[in-house]
This record gives structure tokens, C-alpha cells and sequence, in this order.
């Protein structure tokens, strides 16, 4: 019955469909001959999206290029400090001498950066703490605890929580920031 079905088949949709072309061989089992034809060649893709997705994701990447172009100065600065404060800190000795150090370069820092840093969105300020991973190898929660201590650096990063920010985030150029990475370089081959 098995046989008959697929012969039907064969006979009502697919040899009309091959128009003329020839039998190249035939293979005979248990006294049935099954025709052996040459197919055209055929592409097989990926359903398209549809117009309004292909849109939607163009609109959040350039939303994502906008942010990340907003915050990476910002790291690649953060990055120039915190190895400008090492160095000044590298010839210190006593403790009292390198708290004073701390002390007058975060009121310098704030100084010249609380204005522009407010101004930044959520998401480009948590773009900024994982970019600032990317620049010094560390996370902003390591550099915040290493100068102002531990006490300020879980107050920051408890706030930092609330606004579904993370201070302890590390950077994946791999994984999840792959899209971060690919902005990044772009941006620095635009800059050579």
C-alpha cells in the first residue's frame, strides 16, 4: 500500500513538475523499478522577518551606538585618572599623606565631572560601568573601595541596585556585550 501511495505521488506531483528530464538510471528492488532523477539545485534560507522587526532592531542598535558614543569618553577618562592617581600614589608612604592625596583628587574629580555625569541616562550609565571595566580591568566597585573604602562602595552600589545598575558588572566583548564591543571598535577605527 506504502508503495502505491508514494508511486501515485511520484506519477501526479513531482514527474510532471521535472518537464522532460531524463531518467539517468533506475534501481530495481523486489521487482519494483524506482526512477532515479537529477533535481535542479535549490536555496534554502531563513524566514524573513518581517519589516516592522528589521525596523524595531535598527532603531535599538542606533540607540545603542548614541549611548555607548555618550560614555565611552567618559571611560577612556575614568581609565587616564585612575592610572594618573596610581602613579601619584606609587611615591606615598604613609596613609595620612595618601587619604589626603584621595581626598583632594575625588573633590577635583567632582569638580570637573559631577555635572556632566548626572546628565547621562540610565542605560548609558550602565553602558559607562562596564566600558570602565573594559579600560582598567577592574569593575567601578573596586576602584570606589580601593580609594573611599568598602562602606562607600556598597553604598554606591545599593544605590546603584536600585537603578537596576550593577558597580560589580564585568565586561564579556565575547558574550553578553558583544554588541558593546563591535560599537567600540567602530568608533576607534573612526578615530585613527
Amino acid at each position: 500500500m506504502y508503495r502505491i501511495i508514494i508511486t501515485i505521488w511520484l506519477s501526479l506531483f513531482l514527474l510532471p513538475a521535472l518537464k522532460a528530464q531524463q531518467v539517468t538510471r533506475a534501481i530495481i528492488r523486489q521487482q519494483d523499478t524506482i526512477p532515479v532523477f537529477r533535481l535542479p539545485e535549490i536555496t534554502v534560507s531563513a524566514k524573513q522577518r518581517s519589516s516592522r522587526y528589521y525596523a524595531r532592531q535598527q532603531r535599538l542598535h542606533a540607540r545603542t551606538v548614541y549611548n555607548v558614543r555618550r560614555a565611552l569618553p567618559y571611560a577612556k577618562l575614568a581609565a587616564r585618572e585612575i592610572n594618573r592617581i596610581e602613579k601619584r600614589l606609587a611615591h606615598v608612604t604613609s596613609e595620612r599623606e595618601r587619604r589626603h592625596i584621595i581626598k583632594e583628587e575625588y573633590t577635583d574629580l567632582m569638580r570637573r565631572f559631577k555635572q556632566p555625569l548626572t546628565r547621562l541616562t540610565v542605560t548609558q550609565g550602565k553602558i559607562l560601568v562596564r566600558l570602565i571595566y573594559r579600560e582598567t580591568n577592574n569593575s567601578a566597585f573596586t576602584h570606589i573601595r580601593e580609594y573611599k573604602g568598602a562602606f562607600n562602595a556598597y553604598f554606591w552600589q545599593s544605590i546603584a541596585l536600585l537603578f537596576g545598575n550593577n558597580l560589580k558588572a564585568d565586561y564579556d566583548p565575547l558574550g553578553k556585550d558583544r554588541e558593546i564591543e563591535e560599537i567600540v571598535q567602530m568608533i576607534e577605527r573612526e578615530n585613527k
